[in-house]
């Protein structure tokens, strides 16, 4: 029996358990046959506006326990510079042992706050989804950054109560998703989990046609280092697919460099390079 019609006979109150549990399986993989496994790491990190200087990196690798950085590889509500970010960059700081997490900051829902941002349109969410996931495909190449790996879509927090923002906002990203597995990427998605994270999630849950992203990196900002987090379930992006940013802005300073980062908790995909 197909998926589409064990949840069309499953009785309501079993709906969402027997689909937490569907979504519980391995990911699939990009379309790309040639498509390596997701590269996994459990390790603190951070993410940071601009990519430091590869010296900034080796000393903060030598004197912390951070082994994975949050990059920002392109979009168009992209608020960061790219500092000293480039395929050089890539390299040298992979070559110390970092792990890379490509970020993306494309089109943003309706609803978000912030009027400067750029905003998806709702007959258009799909196919303005396709196209950035292409264009984050590009920017990751462009930078060294292989097929097989991540790219993480930042959502920035919107309403949950406006059901049509909601559905735009899914669109937008079932459609990233299905483009980046054709282009032999994996997907993730970046948001808070006080607006977007659980709202993700019942729609993997309800919503059978809806492409998941592989991957989730929860923003939610107690300090308590753990990818667990109660916006999500926990049969829910099981098996090493999680990122947790435990804490917000704030400066250390390590090895003599001081670094404005956000704290984060990996065990979850990055980058191949």
């Amino acid at each position: 029996m197909d998926t589409a019609t064990l949840l069309r006979r499953t009785p309501a109150r079993c709906l969402v358990l027997a689909a937490l549990l569907l979504s519980a399986a391995a990911p699939a993989a990009p379309a790309e046959a040639a498509t390596p496994s997701p590269r996994v790491v459990s390790a603190p990190g951070f993410d940071t506006c601009a990519a430091p200087s590869v010296s900034a990196m080796r000393a903060w690798y030598q004197t912390t326990q951070y082994r994975a950085v949050g990059v920002y590889i392109g979009g168009g509500d992209r608020a960061c510079p790219a500092g000293n970010l480039s395929s050089d960059w890539v390299g040298s700081v992979s070559a110390q042992g970092w792990s890379l997490i490509p970020i993306y900051v494309g089109l943003q829902a309706p609803c978000a706050g912030g009027k400067a941002l750029k905003k998806m349109t709702p007959a258009l969410a799909a196919q303005q989804g396709t196209a950035e996931a292409d264009d984050a495909a590009n920017q990751a190449a462009s930078y060294g950054i292989l097929g097989g790996s991540p790219v993480y879509f930042d959502l920035e927090g919107f309403r949950q109560d406006n059901q049509a923002c909601v559905n735009t906002a899914m669109a937008y990203l079932s459609a990233w998703t299905r483009e980046l597995h054709s282009r032999g990427f994996y997907s993730g998605v970046y948001g808070s989990a006080a607006s977007g994270m659980a709202t993700l999630a019942e729609t993997v849950a309800t919503q059978p046609s809806f492409a998941a992203p592989d991957a989730v990196w929860i923003a939610r900002w107690d300090r308590q280092v753990r990818t667990a987090d109660g916006s999500v379930p926990d049969a829910m992006w099981s098996n090493h697919r999680r990122i947790k940013q435990y804490q917000g802005g704030h400066v250390e300073k390590h090895g003599g460099v001081a670094i404005e980062i956000d704290g984060d908790f990996l065990d979850g995909p990055v980058a191949r390079t």
